[in-house]
C-alpha cells in the first residue's frame, strides 16, 4: 500500500508537470479548448516519463480518436518504447538460469534493441545456427503490477463520478491493457503466438514469420531465428510491381487475419515489419496479438464489406449492433452522418486517404451520437490503419477499398462453408431450437399464474438518472436557503443582544458567503433565473 501511494503521488507530480489540466481540457474531458502540438507532446513525454506501463497505455491510446483528437493520436504514434539497456552481466544470469550454461557459443553483449519490457542480442548456437535473444528485463513485472493498480483504483473512481468515462468504457480499456501488457511480459505466449501468425501467412510467398527456436523458449527467455532486414522507407529500391506485389499481400494477410481467422498481429508498425535481402517482408514482435470471439469477427467482417460496397445504412446498423446504445443514443443521426462521410473514402488509392481512416471516423461518430463502440472495433481499426501505412510507402496507388471489396466473394465463401460444417450447423440449430422446447412449458406456467391469481409484473424504469440530479440540486439549493436564512437570523439576534457579537459577526459572514456561491451556482446553471 506504502509503494502504491509513493507511485501515485509521483504520477500526480508528473501529471501536473505536464500541464494535466490542460490535457484534459485539449481532449474535451473538462472544458472545451484547442488542442494544440505542445499540449500532445507533453502528455507523450509525460507517458515516456513515467515508464513501461503508461507507454502501453499511450500506444493504446493511439487507436482510440473517439477518445482523443487527432493531433494527440499523432503525436502518441511517435511514442519511444526505448529506454538504457540493462547490463550485460544481468542478462546473462537470466539467460543461464532459464536456458543452462550450453545452449550458446557465444552471445553479443551489445543490445541488438532495448525497449522497456525486454533487450535482444544476437546469438550463435552450439549447432552453428545464427539467432537472436530476447530477455525480459529483471523487476519488470512488479514494476507493472504497481503501475496496473494505481491505474485500476483511478479508472474506478472516474468512471463512479462520471458518465463520459463510462461511455468511453475506461475500465475496459485498462482491462484492454492489462491482458496486452500481460501478454508482452510472457514469452511463452509470444512464442505460441509467432507460430500461430507464421500458420495463417504461409499461404503468402512473400510474408513470413521468422522460426521459434524449440525448446529454448521460458516466461523470461526466448529464442527466434536471426533475420536480417531493414524497416519499410520510401527509398526501399524495388522494382514497382514487385513493390505492388508485396503491398497487396500484406495488407490482404492483416484483411483476411480479421475477417476469417478473428486473430491478428495488433502492433504492424514499421520497426516490427521488416524488408529482406531476397524482396519480402518478415513480421517479427508478437507480444500484442488481437483475438476476437467469433460473433464480433462475423460482424467485423460484414462491416469491412459494407464499407467497401459504400452502403452507409448497413455500416450503421453493424456499429449499432457491435455497439453498447441506450436512450441517450442517437441512432438516426449517427445514420445521417454515416451517409454524408462514408462515400469519400471510395474510388482513391492509399496515396490520398487511409483505410483505418474511415474506421476512426465511424468511432468518432458513434462517440458523438453517445454510442459506446467495444474496444476491440478500436483496436482492429489501429491494426488496419498501420498496416495500410506501410503498404502506402511500398505502393501509394493501391486502392484498399477494392482489394476488401475483390476478397470479399472469397470470405463468404469461406463463412458459409464454416457455418455448414455439421458440428458448427448442429450446434447453431440446437442453440436456436432449444428455447422453442421450452415455449410449451412457460406458457403453461404463465396462463396458471394467471388463472390463480399470481402473476406478477415488474416494469423497471430507465432514464430517469437527470430527473433524480435534477431533484437532488433542487433539495439542496433549497436547504442551502435555509441555512444562510436561519445563519442570517441567529447572528443579528446575538448582535442584538449584545453577548458573544464576534459569533454573530462570523455568522453573518459565512452566511454572505454562502449566499455568493449559491448565486454563482445559478447563474452557471443552464437556463433563466
Amino acid at each position: 500500500r506504502l509503494d502504491r501511494t509513493r507511485r501515485a503521488l509521483q504520477v500526480t507530480k508528473v501529471a501536473r508537470e505536464a500541464g494535466l489540466r490542460r490535457v484534459l481540457a485539449e481532449i474535451g474531458a473538462v472544458g472545451n479548448r484547442q488542442a494544440t502540438r505542445e499540449g500532445a507532446r507533453g502528455f507523450r513525454e509525460a507517458l515516456e516519463q513515467l515508464g513501461t506501463t503508461y507507454i502501453k497505455l499511450g500506444q493504446l491510446l493511439s487507436s482510440r480518436p473517439d477518445l482523443l483528437p487527432d493531433i494527440y493520436i499523432e503525436e502518441l504514434s511517435q511514442l519511444v518504447d526505448q529506454v538504457p539497456p540493462v547490463s550485460f552481466v544481468d542478462i546473462d544470469a537470466t539467460i543461464r538460469a532459464d536456458l543452462g550454461d550450453d545452449v550458446f557459443a557465444s552471445i553479443d553483449p551489445e543490445p541488438l534493441a532495448t525497449a522497456s519490457i525486454a533487450q535482444t542480442h544476437r546469438a550463435l548456437l552450439t549447432s552453428g545456427r545464427e539467432v537472436v535473444v530476447k530477455v525480459r528485463r529483471p523487476g519488470i513485472v512488479d514494476e507493472v503490477e504497481l503501475d496496473l493498480d494505481v491505474l485500476r483504483s483511478t479508472a474506478r473512481l472516474v468512471a463512479g463520478r462520471s458518465e463520459t468515462a463510462q461511455l468511453l468504457q475506461v475500465e475496459a480499456l485498462v482491462d484492454e491493457l492489462e491482458v496486452h501488457i500481460r501478454q508482452e511480459l510472457d514469452f511463452v505466449e509470444e512464442a505460441y503466438n509467432t507460430e500461430l501468425i507464421a500458420s495463417l501467412v504461409e499461404d503468402y510467398e512473400l510474408i513470413f514469420v521468422p522460426q521459434v527456436i524449440r525448446p529454448h523458449v521460458t516466461e523470461r527467455v526466448l529464442v527466434l531465428e536471426r533475420v536480417d532486414g531493414e524497416k519499410v522507407t520510401e527509398g526501399h529500391g524495388l522494382a514497382p510491381q514487385v513493390a505492388h506485389d508485396l503491398a497487396r499481400q500484406f495488407f490482404s494477410a492483416y484483411v483476411r487475419q480479421v475477417v476469417v481467422e478473428g486473430v491478428y498481429h495488433a502492433d504492424p508498425h514499421a520497426g516490427n515489419v521488416l524488408l529482406t535481402r531476397d524482396g519480402r517482408l518478415a513480421l517479427i514482435d508478437f507480444g500484442l496479438l488481437g483475438r476476437l470471439d467469433d460473433d464480433t469477427r462475423r460482424g467485423l467482417s460484414l462491416l469491412l464489406l459494407a464499407l467497401a460496397q459504400n452502403r452507409a445504412d448497413d455500416v450503421a446498423d453493424l456499429i449499432v449492433s457491435l455497439s453498447l446504445s441506450d436512450l441517450k443514443s442517437n441512432e438516426a443521426g449517427f445514420l445521417h452522418d454515416v451517409r454524408r462521410k462514408l462515400p469519400r473514402f471510395h474510388w482513391r488509392p492509399l496515396s490520398g486517404i487511409r483505410a483505418g481512416e474511415s474506421l476512426a471516423d465511424l468511432q468518432r461518430l458513434a462517440l458523438q451520437h453517445a454510442i459506446a463502440l467495444p474496444t476491440s472495433f478500436a483496436l482492429v481499426g489501429k491494426t488496419l490503419a498501420q498496416a495500410d501505412s506501410i503498404a502506402r510507402v511500398l505502393d501509394p496507388e493501391l486502392d484498399p477499398i477494392a482489394l476488401i471489396e475483390d476478397e470479399a466473394v472469397e470470405v463468404m465463401l469461406i463463412e458459409a462453408e464454416r457455418r455448414l460444417e455439421p458440428n458448427r450447423l448442429f450446434a447453431y440449430l440446437y442453440t436456436q431450437l432449444d428455447p422453442l422446447t421450452r415455449l410449451p412449458r412457460r406458457l403453461g406456467h404463465v396462463l396458471a399464474e394467471i388463472e390463480q391469481g399470481g402473476l406478477k409484473i415488474g416494469v423497471q424504469p430507465t432514464g430517469l438518472s437527470e430527473l433524480e440530479a435534477n431533484l437532488r440540486s433542487i433539495a439542496n439549493r433549497v436547504g442551502a436557503a435555509i441555512i444562510v436564512a436561519a445563519l442570517l437570523l441567529s447572528s443579528a439576534i446575538i448582535v442584538r443582544v449584545h453577548r458573544f457579537e464576534w459569533v454573530g459577526v462570523v455568522g453573518y459572514a459565512l452566511a454572505v458567503v454562502l449566499g455568493i456561491y449559491m448565486m454563482w451556482k445559478i447563474i452557471r446553471t443552464p437556463g433563466e433565473l
